[in-house]
């Protein structure tokens, strides 16, 4: 059997189920297209968008100093 997909632009209060798929076991997924109408924006205007927090030490790599001579534990 192949999924049922179905666009309700008006959602009622109850959605009727199929009688075929009465009593069988299904999976739901419900999606507001709601957020899909929303213009598209690039990664760029996205992350212009963001807040600036933080000082840029706070983001800075330390520099490896690696961990000297090594040795075995006995």
């Amino acid at each position: 059997m192949q999924p049922i997909r179905q666009i309700i632009n008006d959602a009622p209060d109850m959605l009727p189920l199929p009688p075929v798929l009465r009593h069988r076991r299904l999976e739901v997924t419900i999606w507001p297209l709601d957020e899909q109408d929303k213009e598209h924006r690039s990664l760029k205007a996205l992350l212009a968008e963001m807040p600036d927090v933080g000082d840029d030490e706070d983001f800075s790599r330390n520099k490896d100093f690696g961990r000297g001579d090594v040795s075995w534990d006995s």
